[in-house]
């Protein structure tokens, strides 16, 4: 509920920054690998990475998830907020 409440903070421009950050990083990441250090800040921002987390040993299972289901909600909230004004969905070029 919280993840939703941030997200429902940002404005829609916001939003599909999030979108794309959020795609670039699936595109590029590679959760078995070590993560570059500009990656690991990335995803501390969007909030995917907490303090229980080891920045050194992350779970690529778990960052997986958090990222698809991340993804998710950002493009379910833009289609919300959207819908009103168009029929067409946002979509992640």
């Amino acid at each position: 509920m919280q993840k939703k409440q941030k997200l429902a903070a940002l404005s829609l421009d916001g939003l599909r920054q999030r979108a794309e950050i959020l795609k670039q990083l699936c595109l590029d990441l590679d959760p078995y690998l070590p993560l570059k250090e500009d990656q690991l800040d990335t995803l501390e921002n969007l909030g995917l990475l907490g303090l229980g987390d080891y920045r050194e040993n992350v779970d690529p299972f778990r960052l997986t998830n958090q990222l698809i289901i991340s993804m998710e909600d950002t493009l379910q909230e833009i289609n919300q907020r959207e819908k009103p004004n168009s029929a067409k969905p946002f979509k992640v070029h």
